[in-house]
């Protein structure tokens, strides 16, 4: 018994710094993606429709509504996709009312157009789209001027025919707020940030993404993603297929988080957990690796158990070296997160814990409801 515990505990001590030099090294990717915006070219890109599906709880929906209204340029047109009768459906009718010289559409989206809520919003209010290019961007996206202008620039100088912007949140006043931002921190950034720098780029993400409508309808439009999960990312996958360059923006998109109770924050983080999972299950295999606190933590407990405790250094270094790394990452996102010493012990257990999980059981919530999951990540009701 004590031979098997001193080869875990070897096995951990080993797995243990494998994960420091992942954060370290993704902080460093991270640092060179942000620096990497490509010189400006010349001309500029045309009129832009803005698809913008709302869902119902929308948070500082009008502020967020005003601010890229007023982004808008000459020519552009924003449709928006509501629910009918909704509190966001009244919104938009009234910027509609306050901006008249903005092209604005409204459209009211009765449910069941596709089993994934935003892509049955997107079916509806694809018709209504009049222009040829397009940015789709989430409820909760603030896109200001100059946030646009500076991704609408980089979408000519990089020739990608998809860009697509990582994101950070703000309003994290509340536990379940920053708990639910850390794991953007912890997980998203540095994954990103590995697969732009080994590989083909063949994600989109939701918060906020550029494309050309004939991409789109080349690979069978939004009816396509009818019954995924994780629709931003098989659409860029689907691109990617097709032969489409996708990029990621060096330009960071700001999101105002979502209000959470601890419940919202545990079934956000499942739904994560099981769109990971499907999107990529070797991949998502593989990220046990980078979980470098919880593994720790069991170099402790498996230490205490054989012996002399010989794990308390390990994880205390472990914990240091993930909250060092985490501030890091969240200066250079300018993504301050209160309590961070804190919230990343408790963020990266859950994390690990819903990763456990996803192997287990493909039973989600989403907009409301219970949702099936399969193993290649379709939506079954």
């Amino acid at each position: 018994m004590i031979k098997l515990g001193e080869f875990f505990f070897t096995t951990l001590t080993f797995l243990v710094p494998c994960a420091f030099i992942y954060w370290v090294a993704a902080n460093g990717w991270i640092a060179q993606w942000l620096r990497d915006v490509p010189e400006l070219g010349g001309g500029d890109l045309p009129p832009i429709t803005f698809l913008r599906p709302l869902k119902r709880d929308a948070p500082r929906l009008e502020e967020n509504i005003v601010h890229l209204v007023r982004a808008m340029r000459d020519g552009d047109q924003l449709v928006f996709g509501v629910d009918p009768g909704s509190e966001a459906a009244l919104r938009c009718a009234e910027m509609r009312a306050r901006f008249p010289e903005r092209d604005i559409v409204v459209v009211e989206c009765a449910p069941g157009a596709a089993l994934n809520p935003k892509i049955s919003k997107l079916v509806q209010m694809t018709p209504h789209a009049r222009l040829g290019h397009w940015i789709l961007s989430d409820s909760e996206a603030m896109l200001d001027a100059d946030f646009l202008g500076a991704f609408r620039r980089e979408w000519v100088a990089s020739g990608a025919d998809a860009l697509t912007a990582g994101y950070r949140f703000t309003q994290l006043d509340t536990w379940p707020r920053q708990l639910d931002a850390a794991a953007t921190l912890l997980t998203l950034w540095p994954g990103l940030a590995v697969v732009r720098i080994f590989g083909r780029v063949r994600l989109t993400l939701g918060a906020c993404t550029a494309f050309r409508r004939a991409d789109i309808e080349s690979i069978g439009g939004w009816a396509a993603f009818a019954d995924e999960l994780a629709e931003d990312n098989r659409l860029g996958v689907a691109l990617a297929a097709a032969g489409r360059v996708v990029r990621l923006s060096a330009h960071v998109v700001t999101l105002a988080s979502d209000a959470l109770t601890w419940r919202d924050y545990w079934r956000h983080q499942r739904r994560v957990a099981v769109t990971y999972r499907a999107a990529n299950p070797a991949g998502f295999a593989a990220s046990i690796l980078t979980h470098g606190l919880p593994l720790s933590l069991l170099a402790l407990i498996v230490a205490h158990a054989i012996g002399p405790d010989r794990g308390a250094v390990l994880f205390f270094t472990a914990w240091t070296m993930r909250w060092a790394t985490a501030r890091a990452t969240a200066r250079m996102l300018d993504f301050p997160i209160p309590r961070l010493v804190c919230v990343v012990l408790l963020a990266s257990f859950v994390e690990t814990a819903c990763w456990f999980a996803s192997w287990f059981c493909g039973r989600v919530w989403w907009g409301g409801r219970w949702w099936w999951v399969n193993a290649r990540g379709k939506l079954r009701a």
